[in-house]
């Protein structure tokens, strides 16, 4: 009987392993619980590649998600900015969004939106992701100080989102890399600064995702 009994415990031990693991690689989507999207950033940060200056300035980025159920493939078309922004005044000097809106040194550029949001990846063991990779493409701004004027496009500007494991919300950060200068004369430099919150745009609801 007590054989009996230990055969059985690990049987159904080894069923629920394979269950976990089948689960696991089953799932391959992520679930968004909003499907517009709204992020603020206090403040994103434009550090000079030397660290002659940096610009501060708090920026807010709205849009929307292809589909609120995001398939895990690297490259793919996930969402777009349609509205980017920045707040004014910045310290350490001035920046704009490239929205067809802002006046940049007394013109209104036109605008570079939309700007389109791919899914890179994710860092962690299954079923717990803590982090997901994204890139934001060609996103357009201009950098100035007292002493340089420079408009930047990189070609992708990487962002994390890091994901709570509890609650699945997400805040994301910058990646910092190295940005292509398209004009001007303030040099090369990189996005940095604080983790930006998360919500659904037009309300303050936090999104969390899931993986399903």
């Amino acid at each position: 009987m007590r054989n009996t009994m230990k055969l059985a415990l690990a049987s159904l031990a080894a069923a629920l392993l394979l269950a976990s693991i089948v689960s696991a690689a089953s799932a391959a989507h992520l679930s968004s619980t909003e499907r517009t999207f709204r992020a603020v950033w206090t403040p994103l940060t434009f550090a000079e590649s030397f660290g002659f200056f940096n610009v501060r300035c708090n920026v807010t980025m709205e849009g929307s998600f292809v589909e609120r159920t995001i398939a895990k493939v690297v490259g793919s078309v996930i969402g777009d900015v349609t509205s980017a922004g920045v707040a004014h005044p910045c310290t350490g000097g001035e920046g704009w969004a490239w929205n067809g809106r802002e006046s940049i040194l007394g013109v209104v550029q036109s605008t570079s939106l939309p700007w389109h949001l791919t899914y890179e990846g994710f860092t962690t063991t299954l079923p717990n992701i803590a982090t997901i990779r994204l890139l934001l493409v060609r996103p357009k701004f201009s950098i100035s100080t007292a002493v340089c004027l420079s408009t930047y496009q990189p070609a992708n500007l990487n962002a994390t989102a890091n994901r709570n494991t509890t609650t699945g919300t997400i805040r994301l950060t910058p990646n910092g890399e190295s940005q292509e200068q398209l004009s001007g004369n303030c040099g090369a430099g990189a996005f940095t600064g604080e983790s930006g919150t998360a919500t659904g745009a037009g309300n303050a609801t936090a999104i969390s995702v899931s993986l399903i």
